[in-house]
């Protein structure tokens, strides 16, 4: 089985635009219109977007985010990231926290065992270097998606994933916890 990690670059544009141009997202993303309608169709289906005449619209963003979710556990099940025990604070110039290791950091749950973040290939050896000593939580470390960067939000001196993507990331992580429902709320409100 392949990754769907372009559906899930596809998704989180479509969540942080929430209105968008099927044109905008072929350029952006250089597929054919059959694939980007068939991956369109499949999320509409579900309810979460009306797609018409050209343009999409999120009609419910907690299914998109759902569907997301599920697109993450695919990814989580065929690319396996590289688990260190690490410090957050060791490491956090040079990745982007998101899923449980985020929740942590925006104080939802009590610790960020086994949550994810992303990192840039340059900067693997840094993050083996520093994994070395074995020393603080858990953390799986990807870097199969480096556009995962570009949205992206400070919080106390840490690079957090966009909070669409955190969700996504702790669903796909297998997490469902009252703090994913609170995140939800806070979007809406």
């Amino acid at each position: 089985m392949r990754a769907p990690i372009l559906k899930e670059k596809i998704l989180r544009e479509l969540a942080v635009k929430e209105e968008i141009s099927v044109k905008e997202l072929l350029a952006k993303f250089k597929i054919n219109r059959p694939y980007l309608y068939r991956i369109l169709r499949s999320v509409e289906s579900n309810g979460a977007i009306i797609l018409e005449t050209g343009r999409i619209k999120v009609v419910d963003k907690k299914v998109l985010l759902y569907t997301w979710g599920e697109e993450k556990r695919k990814i989580f099940q065929v690319v396996r990231g590289a688990t260190y025990r690490v410090r957050p604070k060791k490491v956090r110039d040079f990745v982007v926290f998101s899923g449980t290791s985020a929740l942590w950091l925006l104080g939802k749950v009590l610790e960020p065992s086994f949550g994810t973040a992303y990192i840039k290939k340059d900067d693997l050896d840094m993050l083996k270097q520093i994994g070395i000593k074995r020393e603080g939580y858990p953390i799986r470390f990807y870097s199969y998606d480096e556009d995962v960067f570009n949205y992206t939000m400070g919080i106390r001196g840490y690079r957090l994933a966009i909070i669409e993507q955190v969700i996504a990331d702790a669903l796909g992580e297998g997490i469902y916890t009252r703090a994913i429902k609170e995140l939800l709320e806070e979007m809406r409100n």
